[in-house]
């Protein structure tokens, strides 16, 4: 390796083992001694010996019977239980169950083989004597990993096992992720648990190691072991910190910026967005519900372009990848030629944006902008496309490399840019996007309010000035939001048990008129935005139905339940009161809030449910970390306290858990101990005591003996009419006193000055 791989790779083993530190602290890993245990349990059902004894039908349930929760495929991919969990040892799922060679077909109980496309139903002599091959395949292969299994195995060794399995294993075994998760089973010190090639491929590109052969899978298993040694860390761990640390596998485009001279890099880099020509197509989205898209593009591109059509085909291809190929996070390219002027972020959903010099659009977070454009090492790849997928081993590490790299000299960023929607508003969008509304719930404190207002300002800002609610101007916030004389894009109503179908669609309204009392028709909320949504069709209109839980959804929605349905926008109905037609527009948006502590998402309209898409917001404790009071860790109590709710309330304490928004003050944690003493009492307790119907003990379970007086039924106010927190924390924390900072390090690890220190402000405090 050159000294500069070298570097980065010291460097990002620092960072797996910090990650490591981290994800144990957090309890989001297994000890060594539970993946030990999964592995020798494993062994003993399912090792090579074990299967050496097996034969006939019995062969055939234990080893590929899917259905057979004892058998081994089974346990490889479904089993999730006390006994073992096999998604902790990483995953194989996907796929048919053709990946296995051979299955038991459900609705026949036959044995298969084959492929989708040609499967071959097997005798059961046939399935048996396939079942022995696939055996000894498998036995076979975990004799050889045996041979190479000594602690100084490195990358040459890995590569002669590879090209041994190359050579030697039927049916494809040596590429089958199911094999290799059980030779990491068998053999969890030399082979991974990324079972998948792309996976492991992602792994090593972001650590900067090239992949020589993207599906060598036992050869890339040698470079997270080489790693794991000198992390000095089981390989389970290093793959985890990896998947912390990088997220999931991406790919990588090729898009271009300008036909016929014309370049329009400039304003894709200023408005934060990449996009592909033939406007004239119009919005993608209409071909999308077609059973044949690329057929019906094609048919446009010869009409609209006078393409023959073979060029029309392949450029139809290339729509069809930009509209549905590139994912949010994946790697887009901006070039002109072999020149490239900037490597960037999927932050967006497809859009049409028809006043652009290219209409079809994503928007894109830019990572890097170049001053002069540079070149990839293989530059003609994909050269006279639009949009490319780079394959080439070779110029996806220079664009990683790019993307990382501190010293390249490039452009600063744009004063105007869209970044990434991330975490539940990018959720929110991608389910506004396909059902058009969404439910948030989830117990009370965990931000469903907040959340939804937050998305829908965001999304109609970038929709409307295409840029975030935070940048607008005050003239521009009040096109969002109202200024209480006029509706903006976004507006916001609270269900409750009185609210009614006059409330939200229309209904007869008393007014005054001349001191005489009238009653006229007048428009509810939901019309009215339906209303000013088709006048303003090129703008989208949210609105935000708050604890839409509490009203009687029957009789508030009406005969429009019907129309808000995605498929539905668009279709007219008469309504009794105007006796008119009424339609909803394809350009409103709906968001809920619902609490479950009131009452469980399972008792929901069903015709609500149907409708609506649903996201569950629970406490966050990550917003809490690193806040402390006198020793107590704000996040870990919390997560303790919910932990004791769930353990002790009942079937339905999931959903009474306290939300981290208790503790948070302008979107941050709160540092007062003041605010913390009164939220405790004020907001915490009456909360608990409300769950527990006034039984103290259990009271006395949830938040510790120290603070309730079970004998006497009383909450232990004295506590908190102190200045001094001291006696509080001790209270809070006695149910997880090991809480407490400090106390999880050993006396060997302090200092002697640590120590006198200590033991000086201990005397102070005396």
């Amino acid at each position: 390796m050159e000294k500069e791989q070298l570097d980065k790779l010291e460097d990002v083993l620092n960072k797996i083992k910090q990650t490591c530190e981290k994800l144990l602290l957090d309890k989001k890993l297994l000890t060594n001694e539970q993946l030990d245990q999964g592995h020798k349990l494993f062994s003993q059902k399912f090792g090579p010996d074990v299967l050496k004894g097996l034969d006939g039908e019995i062969l055939l349930n234990i080893m590929l019977n899917i259905g057979n929760r004892d058998g081994l495929t089974y346990w490889l991919e479904f089993k999730n239980d006390d006994e073992f969990r096999a998604a902790d040892y990483g995953g194989i799922s996907g796929g048919s169950a053709f990946k296995y060679v051979m299955f038991k077909r459900n609705i026949d109980d036959k044995w298969v083989t084959g492929n989708p496309q040609n499967p071959k139903v097997l005798s059961l002599d046939e399935a048996i004597s396939l079942a022995r091959e696939l055996r000894d395949t498998l036995v076979y292969g975990s004799e050889i990993i045996k041979q190479f299994s000594n602690a100084d195995m490195g990358i040459d060794e890995y590569k002669k096992l590879q090209e041994t399995f190359d050579a030697n294993m039927k049916y494809n075994m040596n590429r089958l992720g199911w094999v290799h998760k059980y030779y990491h089973m068998i053999y969890p010190d030399v082979v991974d648990d990324f079972h998948s090639a792309k996976w492991q491929r992602h792994g090593l590109i972001c650590c900067g190691i090239t992949p020589v052969k993207e599906d060598n899978l036992y050869e890339m298993a040698g470079h997270f072991r080489i790693m794991a040694n000198k992390c000095e860390l089981p390989i389970n761990y290093v793959t985890t910190a990896i998947n912390e640390m990088y997220g999931s596998p991406v790919n990588y485009f090729r898009i271009g910026t300008g036909d016929n001279g014309n370049s329009y890099w400039h304003d894709m880099r200023s408005n934060s967005y990449v996009a592909i020509g033939w406007s004239e197509l119009g919005d993608l989205n209409s071909y999308s519900e077609s059973n044949n898209m690329k057929n019906d593009i094609q048919e446009q591109l010869v009409k609209l372009y006078k393409y023959d059509n073979k060029t029309a085909s392949r450029k139809a291809g290339e729509i069809i990848r930009f509209f549905n190929g590139i994912e949010i996070g994946d790697v887009v390219v901006a070039v002109l030629g072999e020149k490239v002027f900037g490597i960037g972020q999927v932050s967006g959903n497809y859009e049409y944006v028809e006043e652009r010099p290219y209409a079809h659009c994503k928007n894109v977070d830019w990572i890097k902008t170049f001053k002069e454009p540079i070149q990839l090492p293989k530059p003609s790849a994909g050269k006279l496309t639009s949009c490319f997928p780079y394959k080439d081993i070779e110029n996806i590490m220079e664009i990683e490399r790019l993307m990382n790299e501190e010293n390249i000299e490039s452009e600063e960023k744009p004063e105007v840019s869209l970044t990434s929607l991330t975490g539940v508003v990018a959720e929110i969008e991608a389910v506004l996007g396909r059902k058009k509304q969404v439910i948030l719930y989830g117990p009370p404190g965990t931000g469903k309010t907040y959340f939804a207002e937050k998305a829908c300002r965001e999304l109609a800002s970038r929709n409307i000035f295409r840029k975030s609610f935070n940048s607008l101007s005050e003239d521009e916030k009040n096109t969002i939001v109202g200024n209480g004389r006029t509706n903006g894009v976004v507006r916001m109503c609270c269900f409750h048990p009185s609210y009614g179908y006059e409330d939200f669609i229309e209904g007869i309204k008393p007014r005054v008129i001349n001191n005489q009392t009238v009653f006229e028709p007048k428009d509810g909320i939901f019309k009215q935005i339906c209303s000013d949504a088709k006048e303003a069709p090129n703008k989208k209109f949210y609105l935000i139905i708050d604890e839409i839980n509490r009203g009687d959804i029957s009789r508030i929605f009406g005969e429009l339940i019907m129309l808000i349905e995605s498929g539905k926008r668009g279709k007219q109905v008469i309504l009794p009161l105007c006796n008119e037609p009424f339609s909803v527009p394809e350009n409103v948006y709906m968001v809920g809030t619902m609490n479950t502590a009131d009452r469980s998402i399972a008792l929901l309209d069903v015709a609500l449910r149907r409708r609506f898409g649903f996201i569950e917001l629970m406490p966050d404790y990550g917003l809490l970390e690193g806040v402390e009071f006198d020793g107590l860790p704000l996040a870990g109590w919390l997560k303790e306290l919910n932990i004791r709710i769930c353990e002790h309330i009942g079937k339905d304490a999931r959903n009474l858990q306290i939300g981290h928004s208790y503790l948070l003050e302008k979107e941050k944690a709160i540092v007062d101990q003041e605010k913390f003493k009164r939220i405790i009492k004020e907001d915490i307790i009456p909360l608990i005591e409300e769950y527990c119907y006034g039984d103290y003990a259990m009271i006395s379970r949830i938040l510790g003996e120290g603070i309730v007086d079970v004998k006497n039924q009383t909450i232990r106010l004295e506590l908190f009419n102190t200045s001094d927190i001291s006696n509080l924390i001790t209270a809070l924390l006695s149910p997880c006193p090991t809480l407490r900072l400090g106390t999880q390090k050993s006396d060997e690890d302090d200092t002697e000055e640590e120590i006198e220190a200590d033991d000086s402000s201990n005397g102070d405090e005396s």
